[in-house]
């Protein structure tokens, strides 16, 4: 997917767009948490948890885009690696939270993640990111919107 200085077609379509920026966003988090033995998927989980400490498998699933049955595999193994702790809540959901080594790696995910995207983000300028930021806001409430 490495577009290797081709400029793209004009017309290419939105959803190409996405793909693509995604292909690079993912390529440059996983240069730093694969040294650390994550996968993207479990990264995700971790970023979710910080977000919203104590998610069930299914909110966690929502919010990271995979099956319940997924996350659930992901937790497991990020339990396994001593980062995330589980604990019974409401009724049969399970509650999970980021142990404090959990808490230690997504800080220190996130401060490196940034570091590889500021100097694409330099060159885009704050002004550009921010219309990013609100029109990508913009555009994921009209495809959630059911009509």
């Amino acid at each position: 997917m490495k577009n290797s200085g081709v400029p793209l077609p004009q017309g290419i379509e939105i959803g190409a767009l996405s793909r693509i920026i995604r292909h690079h966003f993912a390529d440059r988090i996983e240069q730093v948490i694969h040294p650390l033995g994550l996968t993207l998927g479990q990264w995700t989980v971790l970023r979710e948890l910080k977000r919203t400490p104590g998610a069930s498998a299914s909110e966690l699933a929502r919010a990271a885009v995979h099956t319940p049955q997924a996350v659930s595999r992901l937790v497991r193994s990020l339990q396994e690696k001593g980062l995330v702790e589980r604990s019974p809540a409401r009724g049969r959901v399970v509650d999970n939270h980021l142990t404090a080594e959990g808490h230690r790696v997504v800080d220190e995910t996130f401060v490196q993640i940034e570091a590889r995207l500021a100097p694409a983000l330099e060159k885009f300028g704050k002004a550009h990111t921010e219309e990013l930021r609100r029109l990508s806001h913009l555009l994921i409430q009209a495809l959630e919107d059911p009509a």
